[in-house]
């Protein structure tokens, strides 16, 4: 609230821990003061508040409950908490399946008459936001404040957020339509504060977001750097109050002042009278409190006001935890409030200090709101039932009359003293003259009422702590589950109230305001809360309304055109979600591994899924909508709106929470590289012509493929094939010795000693059985050829070479057609290597040279 201030416990909760369980656990039935030392006893410690909690009751309840009751108590406490939790979390859901519906095209039910207010559709479980927003709209500073922001197009959420709160306000003051729809609205919140939409409970739906949504105004303005007006608004919503907390500590009186800020004021409907409960709240008696030195002692806190707001809400909580029951219940006690409030009264605790003057009225006024209470319904609707009871007694000529009864006495002869049957005309006459004398009582009572209605309103006017009555909220149902809708009155004549039940607005006066929330006509249906407006608020200047705002309420048919399509993108959701799943079934076709690298580095979906699981899903859920979205594109109304589109059907699924773009394009990349590079490994036609060319292009691809962390399991089997062709090319030394082609021998010898002395790849054992094969070829050769000198061309390097070779960056290419090649190499063509290696690395030590030679010399003619 841009303040440093405390908030005042006893008016706004704020969103600590302890605030928290404080509203919480008093909705369902435990006292303050209980779950204050409940709090103080475990330490602090959310996690055995509730254990303690439940001790603490269990020792106040001992005397009406025994212990067997109290653990089904805690049992069924438990259980009624995880139902609110539910609860909750159906609400939420389903909220978040309407807001996946589109705002569908204005609707063709106009206004009849201008003056009516318009309605808001209900979304679904949404009748406590209308409730709010009807009740928001109807102060009209706050309207004006609304409407008058200069929003900068920066399009932020918070910015959109106050955005279509804006067009909202204009299209029930604007529209010409009956009722309109609140999506964009509920959308916007739900992005910029998502919190605020899903309120913990069931009962005190409307309290809570009534404060999550002011505070969502405050941040917003925050964020947009609108401080004045942010500074308004909180004039307009929040008050200021002191908090004196006394105590006695070693005999000695101690007393500290805090400044706090309230701003909705939560009342107990116990209380059942608005002022009593008011005051209760400015109350609060500690018998355990536990002071800065650890020691218990009785404490008070008194709350007193020092500026009050221009708007004042009060909340009634009805809901309670029964321990005899063991359920939360909800209490429909009939709760007293008046059309004015003053509150000089409230600043101090002195009840003697009330405007007798004001008392006198509202003790007038709540007479005779009692009166017409007896009466029954609205005047029309008496009217009609004496009509209905005067049609029984017209009688056809020679029809038995009989003795009529109404309010306890006889129509009879005034005439007689005994109550003689009168003739039908005659009693005709008589119920006739009743109604007449019944319809002026009540119109007498309705004109009393509106003069003591009028004398406070002018009373009003000389206290600026003066607020009368401007908004009834109204909850019909059970402390689990119910509708609100809403009474405001209508700022033009201050007389004439609006029923505002969703969609729904009726015309009614104040006399059926007061009985619909004392419970009259149903029991369940009562008062919720109280909106009270500082007098001099009631009216303001003419609304300028920003030319943007109105051009934007002219793009209204655009949009609409977009949310036809955008439902037709998110019908398709249940059609991806099967594709999707059908693409994450897929499986490797190869069950060798290094056979799966190369399909692998063939098909991207199986490369992301084996390198970053989140990466993978974010691709392929966004993959899968692209390309279904694509297929139904030449259908849509705004085909060139595609990618919007997609947009729109990744929020309203959430299928999508994380954009991954970066690390998708990064992975790209290493894919294509990987793919370029084994496209150019050489896996057929492997001869002593043309090893060295081939050694060094497996030592290449090898280097550049070992420092991509995604290549680690290719990087191992190639290590192995490198490792496998250095033994070959020990055969290749061979073979060429035997053939008696010593330029091959020399070549193929040098070529060897620099791979395995210029890099680190080389294995140590094999390291050492190529030296030790090489150091035996070089004698061999020194024997054939009678040229000592050839031994060191052979196992000595001549001259340094050159260990890699240049490579191409190729189109991606799918890998699968050399799968084949791959598995001939392994399988045939360096078998017998393949197999040296294997030993060589199992047993840790070197081949023994004659067991090699005798196997290579079968393949020297082979």
């Amino acid at each position: 609230m841009g303040t440093n201030k405390q908030l005042n416990r006893s008016f706004k909760l704020t969103s600590t821990i302890f605030d928290q369980l404080l509203q919480q656990y008093s909705q369902i039935g435990f006292k303050k003061t209980q779950i204050l030392q409940a709090w103080q006893q475990c330490g602090y410690n959310q996690q055995t508040f509730h254990e303690e909690l439940i001790k603490i009751s269990e020792k106040e309840n001992a005397l009406i409950m025994n212990e067997e009751d109290l653990f089904n108590s805690q049992i069924q406490l438990k259980m009624q908490l995880q139902q609110i939790e539910q609860q909750d979390l159906k609400i939420a859901i389903q909220l978040s399946l309407d807001q996946n519906v589109q705002q569908k095209p204005p609707i063709t039910e106009e206004r009849i008459n201008k003056s009516t207010p318009v309605g808001l559709k209900n979304l679904g479980n949404t009748c406590y936001m209308n409730a709010m927003l009807q009740s928001l709209f109807n102060v009209l500073p706050f309207r004006k404040f609304i409407l008058e922001l200069d929003l900068k197009n920066n399009q932020s959420l918070a910015s959109n957020f106050l955005l279509q709160l804006q067009l909202l306000f204009l299209m029930l003051q604007e529209s010409n339509q009956s009722y309109i729809n609140p999506y964009n609205l509920f959308d916007a919140l739900q992005k910029f504060k998502p919190s605020a939409m899903f309120i913990r409970g069931v009962q005190n739906d409307f309290n809570e977001l009534q404060n999550s949504f002011q505070d969502a105004i405050e941040q917003a303005l925050k964020e947009e750097n609108f401080e004045q007006q942010k500074k308004q608004f909180c004039e307009m919503f929040y008050g200021e109050a002191k908090e004196i907390l006394s105590y006695k500590e070693n005999d000695k009186e101690i007393i500290k002042f805090n400044d706090t800020t309230f701003g909705s004021i939560s009342i107990e409907a116990a209380d059942k009278d608005l002022e009593k409960g008011f005051l209760n709240t400015r109350v609060l008696i500690i018998d355990e409190y536990e002071t800065e030195n650890k020691e218990k002692t009785k404490a008070k806190i008194d709350q007193n006001i020092v500026q009050a707001p221009f708007l004042i809400s009060f909340y009634i909580n009805r809901v309670y935890y029964d321990p005899k029951q063991k359920q939360v219940c909800k209490n429909n006690t009939q709760f007293n409030f008046n059309s004015s409030l003053n509150i000089n009264q409230f600043k101090t605790i002195n009840q003697g200090q009330k405007n007798l003057e004001l008392q006198k009225l509202d003790q007038e006024e709540q007479r005779i709101l009692d009166q017409l209470k007896n009466f029954g319904d609205t005047k029309e609707e008496i009217e009609e039932n004496f009509n209905k009871v005067i049609k029984l007694f017209k009688r056809n000529e020679g029809q038995i009359d009989n003795l009529v009864t109404i309010d306890g006495f006889c129509i009879c002869d005034e005439s007689t003293a005994n109550p003689n049957i009168i003739q039908s005309d005659q009693m005709l006459f008589q119920l006739e003259s009743y109604k007449e004398k019944m319809m002026k009582t009540v119109q007498l009572l309705t004109d009393q009422l509106e003069r003591i209605q009028e004398q406070k309103k002018k009373l009003l006017k000389s206290d600026q702590n003066m607020y009368l009555l401007t908004s009834v909220l109204m909850h019909d149902g059970s402390a689990n589950s119910g509708h609100y809708y809403c009474y405001v009155l209508d700022k033009k004549d201050l007389t004439t109230w609006w029923k505002c039940n969703d969609s729904t607005v009726t015309k009614v006066d104040f006399a059926q305001v007061y009985k619909d929330a004392s419970g009259s006509n149903r029991v369940n249906s009562n008062v919720s809360g109280l909106v009270y407006e500082q007098e001099q608020w009631l009216k303001v200047d003419k609304i300028q309304i920003n030319q943007k705002l109105l051009s934007m309420i002219q793009e209204d048919k655009e949009k609409q055109l977009i949310a036809q399509d955008e439902q037709k993108v998110f019908n398709r959701k249940s059609i991806i979600l099967q594709q999707i799943q059908q693409q994450k079934n897929k499986q490797l076709k190869y069950k060798d591994y290094f056979d799966r690298e190369f399909e692998r580095f063939s098909n991207f979906d199986q490369f992301l899924n084996s390198v970053n699981q989140n990466v993978y899903q974010y691709y392929l859920i966004l993959s899968t909508i692209q390309q279904d979205i694509l297929l139904i594109k030449d259908q849509l109304n705004k085909p060139q709106e595609i990618d919007h589109y997609i947009k729109y059907f990744i929020t309203q699924t959430n299928l999508i929470t994380i954009n991954y773009d970066n690390e998708l394009k990064k992975s790209k990349d290493e894919y294509l590289m990987v793919n370029s590079l084994l496209q150019q490994l050489p896996l057929k036609n492997i001869t002593n012509q043309n090893y060295s060319e081939i050694i060094r292009y497996y030592y290449t691809i090898l280097k550049s493929i070992q420092e991509i962390k995604s290549c680690s399991t290719i990087t191992n089997h190639l290590k192995k094939i490198y490792g496998v062709l250095l033994l070959k090319g020990c055969f290749f030394v061979d073979l060429s010795l035997q053939t008696n082609n010593i330029s091959t021998c020399i070549e193929i010898s040098q070529s060897l000693l620099i791979q395995i002395n210029q890099n680190e790849i080389v294995d140590k054992l094999i390291f050492q059985q190529v030296f030790t094969n090489l150091k035996l070829s070089s004698e061999q050769a020194k024997l054939i050829t009678k040229k000592p000198e050839i031994e060191d061309q052979i196992i000595k390097i001549q001259k340094k070479g050159e260990l890699l070779i240049n490579l191409k960056q190729l189109e991606f290419k799918s890998l699968e057609s050399e799968i084949p090649q791959l598995q001939r190499l392994r399988n045939d063509v360096l078998k017998l290597w393949i197999y040296q290696y294997d030993k060589i690395k199992t047993e840790q030590k070197l081949l023994d040279q004659n067991e090699r030679q005798n196997a290579e010399v079968l393949l020297y003619f082979g």
